[in-house]
């Protein structure tokens, strides 16, 4: 028999699988700045001008951290017109 700290454990994992799928696909606004050569307020400003698309984390007051899809990164500054 599992104990309950093994159980609690198994449905963290479980329950963060789809996110963990798709992690290494994603930046944090940090990342994002790095690979763009930017400052990390111009990847936000980038999102609110819905130039770049990112999703929220999870969080209990819903503020959670951005995440940027690498390929969505990459194909704005193909496109140049920044």
């Amino acid at each position: 028999m599992a104990s309950t700290s093994d159980k609690s454990s198994r449905r963290r994992a479980a329950s963060s699988a789809p996110y963990l799928a798709t992690q290494e696909a994603r930046l944090s606004v940090a990342q994002a700045a790095a690979r763009a050569g930017v400052s990390k307020r111009t990847i936000k400003r980038w999102i609110e001008a819905e130039l770049l698309s990112a999703i929220r984390l999870p969080s209990p007051a819903g503020r959670g951290h951005l995440r940027i899809r690498l390929g969505d990164l990459e194909a704005l500054l193909a496109r140049g017109t920044l």
